[in-house]
């Protein structure tokens, strides 16, 4: 090897190193969805349907602008729409942002299946490490028959806590996964001492039932009247929901009544004690404009 090839070697690599040591390093950052399938394979003709996907990313450093593009037949893009938008922000330090798309299933349309796909892309800022964009998709499947599809499920059951006075209060989780609406058609309340071993109370619901649409998820609070006071201490409950007569879904636990103003506060316990007495609070307050009414009127003479 002469000399002018050795220099333009070391040059070659004193380049090369100088190139390694000073370059800014390019972030690989993560970016995905999930889940990344849509499937509703039950829709009917005016249907409506949602289905959340969390958008991940693993390095929340700053916001993150978000672009949506819907890759289906331009005929069912109107039945589409995001609660946030097509263009939105996942704002700095959230890792899993939620997104709801829902379906609106026109009633004048054509049995069969409509599939495409939705893609989110990045949009990251020029002045962060990532510069460039990243994307993912969920890939979309509507199915739509004439068929009746019924399926319910309730994750969750609660019997609540409650103040002294307090009717029995029972939180529920309806998921109604089918294509038509439902609801319980029975529900019986067994209230027990804390020894779970007197009956104290039975109370049998035949009607007043939330109705939950089709597609849906819903979470309220079922009162249980029952006709005396209820005191403090704890208590055993046993609560059943029936569907036609068959049982969907049960619950024995203990649960506590607790002081008055525990739990609603005093205005909640101030809203009681009107309540209760409200006609001789009416009452008074009649005989209060009576008496200011001639006491006015004395005066005026």
């Amino acid at each position: 090897m002469d000399r002018r090839t050795a220099t333009i070697g070391f040059l070659f690599g004193l380049v090369a190193l100088t190139t390694g040591l000073f370059s800014a390093p390019i972030a690989e950052a993560a970016f995905g969805i999930s889940p990344p399938i849509m499937n509703a394979d039950h829709l009917v003709k005016g249907a409506e349907y949602t289905q959340t996907v969390f958008l991940v990313q693993d390095r929340p450093d700053s916001d993150l602008p978000i672009h949506t593009r819907f890759d289906i037949p331009e005929k069912i893009q109107p039945w589409l729409s995001l609660d946030t938008g097509m263009d939105f922000v996942i704002p700095k330090g959230v890792q899993q942002f939620p997104v709801k798309i829902t379906a609106r299933i026109p009633r004048d349309i054509d049995l069969g299946v409509y599939s495409g796909r939705i893609n989110f892309t990045s949009a990251p800022s020029q002045s962060g490490q990532v510069t460039i964009a990243l994307g993912a998709e969920v890939i979309m499947n509507l199915t739509i028959g004439n068929d009746i599809y019924r399926k319910v499920t309730v994750p969750v059951i609660k019997i609540m806590d409650v103040e002294e006075g307090w009717d029995p209060k029972v939180f529920v989780k309806f998921e109604n996964e089918g294509n038509v609406p439902e609801n319980f058609t029975g529900a019986t309340f067994e209230l027990l001492d804390k020894f779970n071993a007197v009956r104290l109370a039975y109370v049998q619901k035949t009607d007043g039932f939330t109705e939950i649409p089709p597609f849906t998820t819903r979470e309220y609070t079922m009162d249980f009247p029952i006709n005396f006071h209820l005191g403090i201490g704890e208590y055993w409950a046993n609560v059943a929901f029936y569907q036609n007569d068959t049982l969907v879904a049960s619950q024995k636990t203990v649960f506590n009544v607790l002081a008055a103003g525990s739990i609603a506060g005093w205005r909640g316990k101030l809203s009681r004690m009107v309540a209760g007495n409200w006609p001789f609070i009416a009452g008074g307050a009649f005989l209060i404009l009576i008496l200011g009414f001639f006491l006015t009127r004395r005066r005026r003479t």
